[in-house]
């Protein structure tokens, strides 16, 4: 809706309007009614008259000189002329910031001549030096504020702050803008955060000569590490060669150039993503993604997506449990070689009130600590003061202990109901490229993919609406 001011010059009205935003300002003129066989009387007004008329309807900015002057000198009756604009406020521009080092997701596997991933020239972990700089940080800014016809400001937004990127081993510059690292090391990105993770390089195989490798950052291994060794790392790891009938356990990804060849329950555990040249009798856990040409009798439980890629592009054997997306060229083989695949579900629960019940139990749980310790107290003082004081004080407290552990019990209760009555989702699939054998089962839970005697090609075998899905790419 518009704001209409109606005035009076020489019989005639002169109507002022104005936007809902107090950002426009109009003039519309309206002839006064005549006598019946009367001459129409003219409309004569200045400019520094209707100058006036506005002023006296508030209208002191953002005046066109050029429509008053239109409308003294030949005035336009029923059509609104448009007479003030304001000036809008100009909205800050969010903060952002500049990296000069790599992300995680601009690393991407190149092919060799061969079609092969060449996975012996990737450098997956980028390493700087002290005092490299590592971003800039674009700060927001405030805007300019507008002016309503009114004249009064109308303020601008400010931009939104950018995320500050400082992580572990990493300073400032004295205006905060300029983020470098505090030492040498491996970068590694937490969301938006920069940690420089200071690094062991090992230029030989693991083996009799160096012992087994525990270390809290990232590690990388020029050779292999071999069979009965184990390298625990609190990062990451970087391995040119192979891992033969040994264990590796990262914080972080684990990168292995060749493969890996499991034996003797050795295990491949991984806190992130695993690129492999291969996979052969392995155990894996992996919680993030899993990248390699061909896995073959494997147990593997990966809760991330696991992508063959390379020349074979091939799973047979063994077991795997994904919680992601599958995606193969080929599962299986022709002599049906027993596959297993389930894919894995996650529970849809109530969180919100879960957290919230979990909260309340943390509260408690505080709560019930220092009462316990309050308790200790006052059993240590019936020597200091009168014992029948002490046990109606110990007396109250241990009620309300008792009452405390109560409600803790029942919030457990409530929690483990909500957490059971939730539903079970697969959010993952099975995509086979090219075909998918005989031999071969695949689960979503307990629920068994069923198709007949022929083998499949070109599939895409998913979860929709409580039922599995065979669908074609």
């Amino acid at each position: 809706m518009e704001q209409i001011i109606p005035g009076t010059q020489n019989n005639h009205k002169i109507n002022v309007i104005m936007s809902d935003d107090g950002m426009a300002g109009y003039i519309m003129l309206e002839k006064s009614e005549t006598v019946e066989g009367a001459p129409d009387e003219e409309l004569h007004v200045t400019v520094e008259q209707l100058k006036q008329i506005l002023a006296d309807n508030r209208v002191v900015y953002g005046i066109k000189e050029n429509s008053l002057q239109l409308i003294a000198v030949r005035p336009i009756y029923g059509i609104k002329v448009e007479v003030a604009r304001g000036t809008d406020p100009i909205d800050g521009k969010d903060g952002y910031v500049n990296f000069f080092v790599k992300r995680d997701s601009e690393y991407k596997p190149e092919y060799n001549e061969d079609g092969v991933i060449d996975y012996k020239n990737i450098e997956y972990f980028q390493q700087v030096t002290k005092g490299q700089l590592l971003c800039e940080v674009i700060r927001e800014t405030k805007g300019t504020d507008g002016v309503n016809i009114l004249g009064v400001a109308v303020p601008a937004k400010r931009g939104r702050p950018p995320v500050s990127p400082m992580g572990k081993n990493t300073l400032f510059n004295e205006d905060g803008t300029r983020l470098f690292a505090a030492c040498s090391g491996v970068v590694r990105f937490i969301k938006d955060h920069i940690d420089i993770n200071e690094v062991l390089q090992i230029r030989s195989s693991v083996d009799q000569g160096t012992g087994n490798i525990n270390f809290p950052g990232d590690v990388i291994i020029e050779g292999d590490v071999c069979y009965g060794f184990s390298v625990v790392t609190g990062g990451s790891v970087t391995i040119r060669g192979v891992v033969e009938g040994a264990s590796v356990e990262a914080a972080g990804d684990i990168f292995i150039s060749k493969g890996i060849n499991g034996a003797g329950g050795k295990k491949v555990v991984a806190g992130g993503n695993l690129r492999s040249g291969y996979i052969e009798n392995a155990e894996l856990e992996i919680a993030g993604d899993i990248t390699t040409d061909y896995i073959i009798d494997s147990n593997i439980i990966c809760n991330g997506n696991i992508q063959l890629m390379g020349k074979n592009e091939l799973i047979v054997g063994g077991s795997v449990n994904v919680l992601g997306e599958l995606t193969a060229r080929y599962i299986g083989n022709e002599k049906e070689r027993p596959t297993r695949i389930e894919v894995m579900g996650v529970v849809i629960a109530d969180t919100e009130a879960i957290n919230k019940l979990k909260q309340e139990r943390e509260d408690y749980n505080s709560r019930a600590l220092k009462l316990t310790e309050m308790l200790n107290q006052f059993s240590g003082m019936s020597g200091l003061i009168r014992e029948s004081a002490v046990n109606e004080q110990l007396n109250i407290l241990k009620q309300q202990l008792t009452l405390l552990k109560e409600g803790i019990d029942s919030i457990s209760r409530k929690i483990e109901e909500l957490e059971n009555q939730g539903r079970v989702e697969y959010p993952g699939a099975v995509i086979c490229k090219k075909k998918l054998y005989q031999g071969v089962k695949i689960y979503f839970g307990n629920e068994l993919f069923r198709f007949d005697l022929d083998d499949i090609e070109h599939c895409r075998i998913f979860w929709s609406d409580g039922e599995i899905i065979h669908g074609t790419l």
